[in-house]
């Protein structure tokens, strides 16, 4: 079980209220809510890439003179620009 240490934020009111209101509707508490949130941010819910990711590594791997490989990828792929 992870050890939790405290904090004390403040929020604008309008954000409370929103959160207040999420967390009944989900029968969950306020720093459920947050901590999820705050780990989603974070990458540390496995939802994100972090730059420890072996998928990082292919970045920039590639040498061409081209510099609109990522926006034109289907025209250099296909041969034409796809609508």
């Amino acid at each position: 079980m992870p050890r939790f240490k405290r904090t004390h934020i403040y929020l604008p009111e309008e954000l409370f209220f929103k959160l207040k209101a999420k967390a009944r509707i989900e029968g969950s508490s306020i720093s459920a809510i947050m901590r999820a949130a705050i780990a989603e941010y974070l990458g540390e819910d496995g939802t994100r890439i972090s730059q420890s990711d072996v998928l990082w590594e292919m970045v920039g791997a590639s040498k061409t003179k081209d510099r609109d490989l990522s926006e034109n990828h289907d025209e250099y792929l296909y041969g034409k620009t796809l609508s």
